[in-house]
């Protein structure tokens, strides 16, 4: 009998599919097992992984599933295959979008504000992701007891199921709230064709975000590179660049002095400039001049010649 609830190592739980309007009942199997990752993380010891979700599967359904149809464990958070998952996300500093001030403020690099740039996104346009067939999850308990006790639920529920009893079926999301989860069908739909037109206020609050976070990168790039080019090299040199950067506060001074420099420099070089001009306009008056005075002498002597001028 245990041959019949295991599959290489995985414990298969049936469980039947309620009837819709367009479907019929069905049986579904869903095979779970303790979580072993190549890199284990310090939530591995608590966490299990299954595989064949039904592609309606969302964390109100696991929680439910586990809680209160099995009544074993109490689940933390489930990461689902099609949401990638973002470790030590909430570790990192948020940016100071609201321009709140703090006492102390931990200075965020341009990486951890680049991954704040990743989270900001429009409005979704579902309610609900669905998963593709065959997709696998990882359901984190609040504690390794928990997660084993769900497990040995999993398994007693399984051959209950396998014993034939119609009524120790679990049915998937008997009991569930209709209103903890998005609907299906049409009202699916017409919410989707309502979100993909978001209001306008959304839409800036949005884009703000966004662009808050986005010049706060820019600005710690710029004081990165700024900080790089004081630092010596392996050979203890400072690379000199072309000249002082003027948004660098530190070299403000530098910068103004040689302005300065270059203003006495050019002093007295404005009039020559000027008297320079002049002589070029004069020698453009003069040069004007001259051909109309070619062009005046060559109408009079067509004038001599023909006697009479009648312009066309």
């Amino acid at each position: 009998m245990k041959k019949d609830l295991e599959v290489a190592g995985y414990a298969v739980l049936p469980l039947q599919l309620p009837k819709t309007s367009s479907a019929k009942a069905a049986t579904h199997y869903m095979y779970l097992r303790v979580h072993e990752p190549r890199i284990p993380d310090e939530d591995t010891p608590r966490s299990m992984f299954i595989v064949n979700v039904p592609i309606d599967t969302t964390e109100t359904h696991l929680r439910h599933l586990f809680g209160t149809q099995l009544s074993a464990g109490r689940v933390e958070r489930v990461h689902f295959e099609s949401v990638p998952t973002k470790k030590n996300q909430a570790a990192l500093p948020q940016a100071n979008v609201g321009g709140s001030k703090a006492k102390k403020r931990k200075r965020v690099t341009a990486d951890e504000l680049e991954s704040q740039l990743e989270d900001i996104e429009l409005p979704a346009v579902w309610d609900r992701p669905l998963q593709k067939s065959g997709a696998h999850a990882v359901v984190v308990f609040v504690d390794q007891p928990s997660m084993e006790a769900s497990l040995k639920a999993a398994r007693k529920a399984a051959r209950k199921a396998v014993s034939g009893s119609s009524s120790k079926k679990i049915v998937w999301g008997e009991g569930l709230d209709e209103d903890r989860v998005p609907a299906l069908g049409l009202e699916r739909y017409l919410f989707h064709s309502q979100a993909r037109y978001p209001s306008r206020g959304e839409l800036l609050r949005t884009v703000n975000d966004f662009m808050t976070v986005f010049e706060q990168v820019a600005e710690s790039r710029k004081r990165e590179a700024a900080r790089k080019a004081q630092e010596p090299d392996e050979d203890g040199f400072v690379t000199v660049t072309s000249g002082p950067k003027l948004a660098d506060a530190t070299h403000e001074d530098e910068a103004r002095e040689l302005i300065e420099k270059q203003k006495k420099k050019q002093e007295g070089l404005e009039d020559f400039y000027r008297f320079q001009s002049r002589e070029k306009r004069k020698e453009r008056q003069h040069e004007l001049l001259r051909k109309f005075d070619e062009d005046k002498r060559k109408l009079a002597d067509l004038k001599r010649r023909k006697g009479k001028f009648a312009p066309e």
